[in-house]
Order: C-alpha cells, then structure tokens, then sequence
C-alpha cells in the first residue's frame, strides 16, 4: 500500500535480542510513521541494511548482542557504510566510554525514557522529509 505522502516509508531497525525491549522500542519508533523492522543480532543487522539500500533511517542497537559482533563494533560500521543512518546505541550497562562510540552515535542507557527515543527520531525526521514529527 503507497505511503500517504506519496513517498516510501522509512524504516527503523532495531537490533535487540530481548523482545520485550524490542517492542518497547518498536511501539515508541512506530509513532514516527516508520516501518519498523526487529532483529536480534549484528549480523541480521547489516544482512537488512545490505537488502534495504538507502531504506532505514534509525538504528536503534544494544551494546550487548549474540553473536560475533557487539553493538558498539555494528554502529561505528553503520557510521562507515550508511552515514546518513542516525545511531542510537543502548545498555542496561553504565554509561559508555568516550571515544567508544561514533561521532554521531546517541547514547541512551536503558531503561530508555521515551523523551530520549523521540529526540533522536526528531532529529532523523529533520533529515528525512518522509519521517513524520511526533509533536509532544
């Protein structure tokens, strides 16, 4: 079904291996008119954005994923390969350190407020046109 813009929905993708959490996340980024889409691991992570060129505007990755690859190692290279994705990297863990995370990489600790998600979805939606503001 076309987009009632006219334009292809935005997709953001989470990447969680905790489903409660990843719903959480899922209920707050659909507000945005995104499309959301879940996955568990990294590798699943960079499979979708392969797929999807130019698709996903928002990555939303915990730090501590299964797998070979963490979400610190997933958002510096999502930095590299797709930089106009915006990056929020998240942990139950303390805060992480500088340097650990890239330049435009948003840090939110969890349990995530919903006030911290929407600043980061109205920041992507001023850079994609097709992502709808949530006004609060």
């Amino acid at each position: 079904m076309p987009h009632p813009s006219g334009r292809r929905p935005m997709t953001a993708l989470i990447v969680e291996d905790d489903l409660g959490q990843s719903q959480l996340g899922a209920v707050m980024l659909e507000q945005f008119d995104l499309t959301v889409r879940q996955v568990r691991t990294a590798e699943e992570a960079i499979d979708h954005l392969c797929r999807e060129r130019g698709e996903v505007t928002l990555l939303l990755a915990d730090i501590q994923l299964p797998g070979a690859m963490d979400g610190l190692a997933l958002a510096r290279r999502v930095a590299v390969l797709w930089p106009s994705v915006s990056l929020i990297v998240t942990s139950g863990r303390p805060a992480v350190g500088a340097g650990e995370l890239p330049d435009r990489a948003t840090y939110i600790p969890k349990p995530w407020r919903a006030l911290d998600i929407v600043a980061v979805a109205e920041r992507a939606a001023r850079r994609h046109p097709s992502v709808r503001t949530v006004q609060l």
